[in-house]
């Protein structure tokens, strides 16, 4: 199961990408703690997930030899996890400024499987309400790689809101990709991601649309990662088919190292 943590790795990549991209689109020099703040705390929050009681239960269900494994290796799984934590904390002290939106986004991601919502007459967690998982993770993404970088350069305005705009529309596109993977997961998670709300083909052109938006706020202020990330994202939603699973999975993970990558080739 190398692909369980190669894929948080990549994920955690993607973090560390993004934040590469904000800091050369604001023309900030790059910064390793924050850097590395946005890798270890994405990497944490991943293997938390991954260790996580109702998707453990998912999984048995619809990866059962991924919920084995992840049963066999939970201790150095969550050991791994509080090292990370501990690094992200680290970091973050090395850069205070960074703290309320990272704070924010934590007091997020702590309710995001909680059911704590009535609705319906039941408790629902953020990710269980319609079509809100992939705006509240790319939220929680933002935050981590382009807010609390930002706030940390002393940056803002335009420039910053363009720079979250279009990373969270990308984001965004990565989450819808993994959803179209695993819709009978999220059936029985209770998650009514937009696959399972709108069906697949709707919610393909709906990720077009997100690269597009991305596109438009970002082009006047640092085309080139965004053209890239974007046009890989693109050629993700028109091939990836879900029977040929394992040849795509890899590749969905890493639009932010790719992004990451074109923004230290920009000029």
């Amino acid at each position: 199961m190398r692909w369980l943590v190669w894929s948080n790795l990549l994920i955690a990549g993607s973090a560390a990408g993004w934040v590469v991209v904000t800091l050369r689109a604001l023309r900030r020099p790059l910064d390793a703690p924050l850097m590395l703040l946005a890798f270890s705390l994405t990497l944490a929050f991943y293997t938390r997930d991954r260790l996580h009681p109702s998707e453990r239960l998912a999984d048995r269900r619809t990866m059962p030899e991924r919920a084995a494994w992840v049963e066999r290796h939970a201790p150095r799984l969550r050991q791994s996890m509080y090292i990370a934590f501990s690094i992200a904390l680290l970091m973050a002290l090395l850069r205070p400024a960074v703290l309320p939106p990272l704070l924010a986004g934590l007091g997020f991601a702590l309710t995001y499987t909680r059911r704590w919502l009535p609705w319906r007459g039941k408790r629902w967690g953020w990710k269980h309400l319609p079509a809100m998982k992939m705006p509240f993770v790319a939220l929680l993404w933002t935050l981590t790689t382009v807010i609390a970088p930002a706030m940390a350069c002393h940056a803002g305005g335009w420039p910053t809101g363009r720079v979250a705009g279009g990373v969270g529309a990308l984001v965004m596109v990565q989450i819808l990709l993994n959803d179209l993977r695993d819709v009978t997961g999220d059936r029985l998670s209770d998650t009514v991601s937009l696959p399972v709300l709108v069906g697949d083909r709707p919610a393909r052109w709906l990720g077009g649309g997100l690269i597009l938006l991305a596109l438009l706020l970002t082009t006047p202020l640092f085309p080139f990662p965004f053209w890239v990330c974007g046009g890989y994202s693109a050629f993700l939603l028109w091939r990836y088919r879900r029977r040929h699973d394992a040849r795509w999975r890899v590749w969905i993970e890493g639009q932010g190292v790719l992004a990451g990558l074109a923004a230290l080739l920009s000029p």
